[in-house]
């Protein structure tokens, strides 16, 4: 992905940012008190790491092209967390937030539970659907 090109705006009380999420699409508007979602394995870091598969599931490096969007989207002061399955096992939210830490993420949020206020999640494993369309985008 890469850097995201990312305009901050306060218009009539409205804070936030319009965001190219992708080259061919318009930009949209991301309120402050909206976020993006971030899934890791697979997303952030990557998954061809040994022994990433076994326990204790190490963490893989980074991608940096995935990193440097989370940092575009930190600079015009967008909201990110990171989701993951590990999350379900409350002792690896740290491990995780270390992670990202060390990869000059900061100490990002991390949870297993999406919410009203995301906006936008990447994904390696989703499987994207037309809006209200009830069929893949591919499709």
């Amino acid at each position: 992905m890469g850097p995201l090109q990312i305009r901050v705006e306060n218009n009539n009380g409205h804070s936030g940012a319009w965001v190219t999420f992708e080259p061919t699409e318009s930009p949209v508007f991301v309120p402050r008190h909206n976020r993006a979602g971030f899934d890791l394995d697979g997303t952030l870091s990557r998954t061809d790491n040994p022994g990433h598969f076994e326990p204790p599931y190490p963490l893989g490096d980074p991608l940096p092209r995935m990193l440097e969007a989370v940092k575009s989207l930190q600079a015009a002061g967008v909201a990110v967390k990171i989701f993951s399955a590990r999350a379900c096992e409350p002792e690896m939210i740290p491990v995780v937030q270390a992670w990202a830490e060390k990869h000059g993420l900061g100490r990002l949020e991390v949870t297993n539970q999406k919410d009203y206020n995301l906006i936008r999640f990447y994904d390696d494993r989703a499987i994207q659907i037309v809006h209200n369309g009830g069929k893949t985008v591919r499709m």
